[in-house]
Parts: C-alpha cells; structure tokens; sequence
C-alpha cells in the first residue's frame, strides 16, 4: 500500500510529533526521535536559524524548495528508556503503559496545527507495542489509508533490527543508553506564533549513527546535516564523531575496522 510521505513542513505531521512528546514527557518516560526525523529536525533548525525565518515561510516560500532539504518519510522512529517505568525490559507494565500513551495521543482526535490556520485529525489506526500506525487529517476525517503514519518503537540495547549488519548491531547496543544522555530538546520555530518541541538523538550521535549504517540515504543524510550546520554557524563537531565510532567495542575490546574506515570516507567527502 502507498503511503504519503511526510516532512516537518507537514501540518498534520508536526502536530503528531508535538502530540507524542507531550504525552511521553507528562508520563515521565524518556525518549527520542531518531532516523528520518532526527535529521529533518536538525536540519530544519539550522535552516530557520540560517534564514531567519519560520519553517512555515520557508516551506511557503516560491525560492525553496522543501525536498531539496528535509528527506520525506512515512514513518518515525522513537528509542524509549523504560527504566522509569519498570526495571525488568520483560515487565509487562512497560507494553501496558506505551498502549495507553498511544491512544493518548490520539486523544481528543482533533487539534490545532501549529500555524493556527487549520485543524489536524489523529487517530490511532492500529495499536501495537512495537509498529503502531496513526492515521492522519488535516481539515478532514483521518480515515484514509493513504494518510498513515507507522511507529517504530525500540526499547532497550537488544531491540535491534535483525536485518542489521554486525557492526551496526554492535554499536547500537554498546550506545543505546548513553545516547540519551546526549540528546537534544529542539524548539522548531514552525511559525511566528508557536514553536514546536521534541526530544532528538544529539547532532554528533546522529552523524556517528548514519556512518556505522552506511545506506545511500544515509550519506546523503549525513552531507546534508554537515552542510546546514556549517551554514549556520554551528559547525558539527567532528572529532567527537570520531571518538564514537572509533571507540573500542564491548566484546572484544578493538576498534571496528568497518566503522573506522567508514569516518574516514566521510571526512574525505566534506573536505
């Protein structure tokens, strides 16, 4: 089935984002968006600091061109610390509570976008602890299939892809606590009216994370953050990129070949 793909210049898209982080922060549980949407939030500051403007008066803008910055995507990926919920990653508490955040979010089914110029419909279309699916409106029903949105939901070091190569397998479980403690809390100036928060991997642990995996996306990804960090005057620091994926790995105590030669092709590519 095709779905629409959505950026952060999305009305109903960024109402779902904002929803889902004022529900998981009132419940007290930590998270972060990380993937497609980290890097289109990131981005997405860097160009209205680099502008001077809103992310609604860009993406209005007849000189700019949304897709040639912010990577569309159909779903969100969000890494959750349930510690504060239960100690024991089996608890069945933890899946109990995430059921009740998500049709929290769906709430009262029907907000306000974050220009004030229309209304956006949220419904949760399938619930499920693992790839929950919204279906989203703006000015109408959620009731079409295209307008779906799937979750990707990881909560702990050994909820990785199996699909995943070795290297990256290792690193996102050697990393996946201690990246919380570096995540960054981003106020999207969507319009001049209302900013739009959300919790997202840290810059340098989205680079490091887009190197260890390597796709084509994920280059391209990673050229796009260097270059509007650097336009905006906040340039990325690439030596801590370095030390995370250079770091010795848990198991055997070496650096991962793969992963060092994988930084030193993109330090060639932004020299």
């Amino acid at each position: 089935m095709k779905r629409a793909l959505y950026s952060l210049d999305d009305e109903e898209f960024m109402t779902l984002l904002g929803r889902t982080d004022d529900v998981l922060r009132r419940r007290n549980i930590p998270y972060m968006f990380v993937g497609g949407v980290a890097t289109q939030a990131h981005i997405a500051n860097y160009l209205c600091k680099t502008k001077g403007t809103t992310l609604y008066d860009l993406a209005n803008s007849p000189e700019f061109r949304v897709p040639d910055h912010l990577r569309a995507t159909d779903d969100v990926d969000i890494t959750l610390d349930p510690r504060k919920i239960s100690k024991d990653p089996s608890d069945v508490k933890i899946y109990s509570e995430i059921i009740d955040v998500l049709k929290e979010i769906e709430g009262d089914d029907i907000y306000a976008s974050p220009s004030g110029n229309h209304v956006v419909a949220i419904k949760v279309e399938r619930l499920g602890k693992k790839r929950p699916v919204f279906r989203l409106g703006l000015d109408k029903e959620a009731d079409s299939p295209d307008s779906e949105v799937s979750f990707n939901l990881y909560y702990g070091p050994g909820d990785t892809n199996n699909r995943w190569p070795v290297e990256m397998v290792d690193f996102e479980r050697q990393n996946y606590f201690s990246f919380f403690d570096t995540s960054q809390r981003i106020a999207i100036p969507f319009s001049h009216e209302r900013n739009v928060e959300i919790n997202v991997k840290g810059v340098e642990q989205l680079l490091a994370t887009k190197i260890a995996r390597a796709r084509e996306k994920d280059w391209t990804d990673m050229l796009l953050l260097h270059k509007h960090a650097s336009e905006s005057g906040e340039p990325l620091d690439i030596e801590r990129i370095g030390e995370i994926l250079c770091a010795a790995d848990s198991r055997y105590h070496v650096s991962n070949e793969t992963l060092i030669n994988r930084f030193d092709k993109f330090k060639y590519l932004i020299k």
